[in-house]
């Protein structure tokens, strides 16, 4: 029986992937795209069904492991516009670099202020890069395998969902950089929906997610250690 409602759901999922991606294309609305629309559906169903989430992710996980050939297909457009990378690479780098960093500290300072157990902490370090990455980092800070492609997922979806209004409240004109804010701050998402609005600042934030992902899963596990035992030096002085 566990069988049946394994593949009923890759089935589900697929179909209402299809259904949904018509619907946004009919009517351009962002809050009807396929990234909202299937998991809530997925969700409400789960629920009406009183299944547990391990039955629809033990046949659907073949679809995340998916993710990985699409992130790698992101550096073709990134080829076409080689040239013109090159010129802003050390920027790039940079932006992604503060980025990485601002996305750790944030997310451990929040997550110690709420007195987080060890394993959300750790899983919510790995939410800012997009999930092939943060699966790998996930192995090296002891995170749950299970709570990382969630937190990526909603940080994406905040990112995507309030990235114009942000934006358009700074007044960034410039494409690449919002391209390369999207591409940080909302992974794949940001990309999509920076494709929507230029095939240049799309490109950006695929180049952006790319250099954020590596040097998260390079960097991250050194400075999540500095972290830790700046944190613990702070309480050995606070308690003496």
């Amino acid at each position: 029986m566990t069988e049946f409602w394994g593949i009923f759901y890759l089935v589900w999922t697929v179909l209402c992937y299809f259904m949904a991606k018509r619907l946004f294309v009919r009517t351009k609305k962002i809050y009807l795209s396929t990234i909202i629309v299937v998991p809530f559906l997925s969700i409400v169903l789960i629920f009406m069904l009183q299944h547990q989430f391990q039955t629809y992710y033990h046949y659907t996980q073949y679809l995340v492991a998916m993710l990985g050939p699409i992130t790698v297909a992101f550096a073709i457009p990134v080829f076409r516009y080689r040239s013109m990378i090159q010129q802003h690479f050390k920027v790039l780098i940079l932006s992604s670099s503060l980025a990485m960093l601002v996305g750790i500290l944030s997310s451990w300072f929040l997550a110690s202020l709420m007195n987080f157990d060890a394993i959300v902490k750790n899983s919510l370090l790995a939410r800012s890069i997009s999930i092939p990455f943060a699966l790998v980092l996930t192995e090296k800070v002891s995170g749950s395998i299970s709570l990382v492609p969630l937190f990526t997922v909603i940080t994406g979806l905040v990112g995507m969902l309030l990235g114009d209004v942000l934006l358009l409240l700074m007044r960034f004109k410039n494409k690449i950089a919002s391209g390369a804010a999207r591409g940080n701050a909302a992974h794949a998402m940001g990309i999509a929906r920076a494709r929507q609005r230029h095939e240049l600042e799309g490109v950006i934030a695929s180049l952006s997610m790319i250099i954020s992902g590596i040097i998260m899963v390079l960097l991250a596990p050194m400075v999540i250690s500095l972290m830790k035992y700046l944190g613990r030096v702070l309480i050995w002085l606070c308690t003496e």
